[in-house]
């Protein structure tokens, strides 16, 4: 378990109290929790990583009516489907305690120029272009590797992320256990960003790292999200519904 991870699971236990997990949906983009204030929240769904079985979550049925607590203390399992749960239920937790808003869109805040070589871990497609209308190189890492699109994959960020002025990374990162050493990897760049609806908005958290902002949602109909989440929709569904916003906040003070 890397130490992020359990910064993180410290601090939603102490937030946890008596909140009890009310629901638990499990969709093929995100997983979503419940708490029992009614405050939802997100992770990503490694769809494709779960174990292909017909049980991939062997407490199924039986999950509902179980101490926040519990669910978070799940990080610890080490497998990807009990990580998401975990961090959705930090993150449901985390709502009411949501800081101060910098804007919906960080772009602006990184001020990325013809000088900047920007890199970016995990592939967000509508940022892409927007970003190369302005740095002078991005270099974009992905497990899934299309030489075609460009893409590197992760066995090369060791060697070209520290030579990067802007790193930007998604926040599965944490469900795969990658984020700590990936972080290592980060020399001299004066912007690094936490990216998407898994991003635990804790800054705290982060203040010693290079993570300078934290770009997550904040949830604003848990009965619709939670809907979305189990038919199947992902991110742009989640947004353009209305049912979630983007939110910045600064991990540096």
């Amino acid at each position: 378990m890397n130490s992020t991870m359990e910064k993180l699971m410290e601090r939603g236990i102490d937030l946890a109290d008596d909140q009890i997990v009310t629901d638990l949906r499990v969709g093929l983009g995100y997983t979503a929790v419940e708490v029992s204030c009614k405050d939802v929240g997100l992770a990503y769904t490694f769809r494709h990583d779960i174990r292909r079985t017909c049980a991939a979550v062997k407490e199924a049925g039986n999950i509902t009516g179980r101490t926040a607590k519990e669910l978070i203390g799940w990080m610890r399992r080490g497998d990807l489907l009990s990580t998401a749960i975990g961090l959705a239920t930090l993150n449901a937790l985390l709502q009411p305690h949501l800081p101060e808003s910098l804007g919906k869109d960080f772009l602006p805040l990184l001020k990325i120029g013809p000088n900047d070589r920007v890199g970016m871990v995990g592939f967000f497609a509508p940022l892409i272009e927007p970003i190369r209308r302005r740095c002078g190189e991005l270099l974009i890492f992905e497990r899934e590797i299309n030489r075609r699109r460009g893409l590197l994959g992760p066995e090369e960020m060791r060697f070209r992320i520290p030579d990067c002025t802007i790193v930007i990374l998604s926040a599965t990162t944490l469900i795969n256990q990658t984020l700590d050493q990936i972080m290592k990897y980060i020399g001299g760049a004066r912007e690094a960003v936490l990216l998407g609806p898994s991003t635990p908005l804790l800054p705290d958290t982060f203040e010693k790292s290079p993570i300078t902002y934290l770009g997550g949602v904040q949830i604003v109909d848990g009965g619709k999200s939670l809907k979305i989440v189990s038919e199947g929709g992902g991110t742009p569904r989640l947004t353009n519904s209305g049912s979630v916003k983007k939110i910045v906040v600064a991990s540096k003070k």
